[in-house]
């Protein structure tokens, strides 16, 4: 087969249009980079439409023949056009977006407002690390936009994940608010199944947030930094109370 030599083509250019977010939440669609991301998509059993590769991705090929995918071929100029990185390697995938889930009873990572995608997608990795869910309000970057994927390494197919439009959602949850500084240390956190507040890197979580929380945590540090990274320090306050659990995500 003769690959796809236009990067006008209808195909490239609809499946293009998934790095909006507007084209993704009206379509519930979005698109997979890197043959990782495509090979744990095909491993959560997420409904595919198209694979794009080159011709000479021998590997896209064959893990598309073991899925019974007849992947469509493209060029350099298509693949560019496609891929959301200056040197892509394909393959790129349109899948579905999977259905929003909170399981009750299961801890989970809350994203209240952090914006930047790398560190959505790391808490998001984080959260599936350790056997938990995650949760994002209004103003997170989309756990499903192209790059939140990526910084994620497949962690949005490896956890259940929710839009929330506000924190009573989190009613059956015991809230731990992450704060800089005046909270108590993760071992003293009490409470199941616990919901874990991360606010935005520069402003922290709301003040009515911090005021509504069950609990309010912080990371002892020694050194002189003022603060952590929001991923980091939501890595570490997970990690914290998940020895606690003994590896059961549902019961602290």
């Amino acid at each position: 087969m003769e690959p796809v030599r236009n990067h006008r083509n209808k195909l490239v250019v609809e499946a293009a249009r998934l790095h909006r977010a507007r084209f993704r939440k009206v379509r519930r669609q979005t698109i997979v980079e890197g043959p990782n991301l495509l090979a744990e998509a095909l491993k959560a059993g997420v409904t595919l439409h198209t694979v794009f590769s080159l011709p000479a991705d021998d590997a896209t090929a064959s893990l598309c023949s073991d899925h019974d995918l007849r992947p469509i071929l493209i060029d350099d100029g298509a693949l560019h056009r496609l891929a959301g990185t200056e040197t892509p390697r394909g393959p790129i995938a349109v899948i579905d977006i999977p259905a929003d889930c909170l399981p009750v009873g299961r801890n989970v990572l809350v994203s209240v407002g952090v914006s930047d995608p790398g560190n959505v997608g790391t808490l998001l990795r984080t959260a599936a690390a350790f056997g938990w869910s995650y949760a994002h309000t209004a103003g997170s970057a989309d756990p499903w936009s192209p790059k939140t994927l990526r910084a994620g390494a497949g962690g949005q197919f490896q956890t259940a994940v929710m839009r929330i439009d506000d924190l009573s959602a989190l009613e059956t949850w015991t809230t731990v608010a992450t704060v800089v500084d005046g909270g108590v240390a993760p071992d003293q956190i009490d409470g199941a199944p616990l919901a874990v507040l991360v606010g935005e890197e520069s402003a922290g979580l709301p003040d009515e947030v911090v005021a509504a929380a069950a609990w309010r945590v912080s990371i002892p540090m020694s050194g002189s930094t003022e603060s952590l990274n929001a991923a980091v320090a939501a890595g570490i306050v997970v990690y914290e109370l998940s020895k606690r659990t003994g590896g059961d995500p549902g019961q602290v």
